[in-house]
């Protein structure tokens, strides 16, 4: 079942934790009531950092399927992917019409389109690439990357 969402709401709310992506967290009062930074292990800034990213690219990956679905294109919100070209780490995917694997990196100017896989470590070659411009503040919106996937999906 896909669920109704609001593309311009849950987009806006991804660029809005995108953008807060490396703040750090908020500094805690000691026992004597004095405001103290205590900063995360590195371990845990790159678990938070990536738990971010998953969590920006889930509500990106809901606002670009909404947009193609109201073209008439059929996508819906997959799982988590590593797209090879963008590192090792996990996005959240949108799977179009044909089984298609289209991993959203929050920020990535190149959107690759992947033949169908259930695989979280994608391999091989796109069966698709696209390049896409992104805002001064580095966000790629929704409404670009559905553009730029029409043509791939239909």
């Amino acid at each position: 079942m896909v669920r109704t969402v609001d593309p311009t709401r849950v987009e806006q709310d991804a660029r809005t934790r995108w953008a807060d992506r490396d703040v750090e967290p908020a500094p805690v009062r000691d026992d004597d009531g004095r405001l103290v930074a205590v900063p995360p292990s590195e371990r845990l800034s790159g678990i938070s950092r990536a738990a971010r990213i998953i969590s920006v690219s889930d509500s990106l990956a809901e606002a670009v399927a909404a947009l193609l679905r109201a073209d008439g294109v059929e996508a819906v919100v997959d799982h988590v992917r590593v797209d090879p070209g963008h590192g090792d780490h996990q996005v959240m995917a949108l799977r179009g019409p044909g089984g298609q694997v289209v991993p959203l990196q929050p920020g990535g100017t190149t959107v690759r389109v992947y033949p169908p896989s259930d695989d979280i470590q994608l391999t091989g070659e796109p069966v698709a690439a696209a390049d896409v411009a992104a805002e001064p503040d580095g966000w790629v919106t929704a409404a670009t990357i559905a553009a730029a996937l029409r043509e791939h999906l239909a």
